[in-house]
């Protein structure tokens, strides 16, 4: 999972900077909704391959003309959004949707407080993100699994993976080096890029007509 959000930003990143019309000012600005896309793309891929052990599908937002990757394992749902820090949370937008209110747990049993745990396991749907977030210069900072509280700005769970990952590859040279960017993956995601915009051209011109 920490691979992939690493591979995406490097992929996101390269393609930008060898994509002339992505070169440009106007294409930095660009450079936090290329990343989120290729985040989203990445995981998908590894999702599908079965490299990850999960379910992804892309899903409109709703009452929104924009779409989102849906990771699902069993009864929980994760969207993959990006924060400023490991424990912070994402920012309203409209290419956000928020699903915590069903994240409601009851936490007592006969006036007993009872593990957490036990008390999802009677909740039929949960719901998570995976945050990320990474340097101007392409360097990722977290990538965390949280679950929120239903009405609050609060964690019913949070692990930072990239923590946990940076941990175990310490005093390992050969993985502590960056690598460069698959060419293969740059390009796939590059014609990913072109396919949309030929899409949303075509619905363009459709309704011009």
């Amino acid at each position: 999972m920490a691979r992939g959000v690493r591979e995406a930003v490097r992929i996101a990143d390269d393609v930008r900077r060898s994509t002339p019309f992505l070169s440009t000012l106007v294409g930095g600005d660009l450079r936090g909704m290329l990343r989120r896309a290729a985040v989203m793309w990445r995981l998908g891929a590894l999702c599908r391959s079965g490299d990850l052990p999960f379910d992804a599908t892309e899903v409109q937002v709703e009452n929104a003309p924009v779409h989102l990757l849906s990771i699902q394992s069993g009864k929980t749902e994760l969207h993959i959004v990006r924060t400023d820090e490991p424990e912070g949370f994402p920012v309203d937008a409209q290419v956000r949707q928020d699903r915590r209110a069903s994240n409601t747990a009851d936490l007592f049993e006969d006036g007993k407080i009872i593990p957490l745990h036990k008390a999802l396991e009677a909740v039929p749907s949960l719901y998570g993100w995976l945050t990320w977030g990474a340097t101007p210069k392409g360097d990722v900072t977290h990538v965390c699994l949280g679950m929120p509280e239903h009405d609050d700005n609060a964690w019913l769970a949070h692990i930072d993976v990239l923590k946990h990952v940076t941990a175990s590859e310490r005093g390992k040279a050969e993985t502590s080096k960056t690598s460069a960017p698959d060419p293969t993956l740059m390009l796939r995601f590059r014609e990913e890029i072109a396919h949309s915009l030929e899409q949303q051209s075509g619905g363009e011109r459709g309704e011009a007509g």
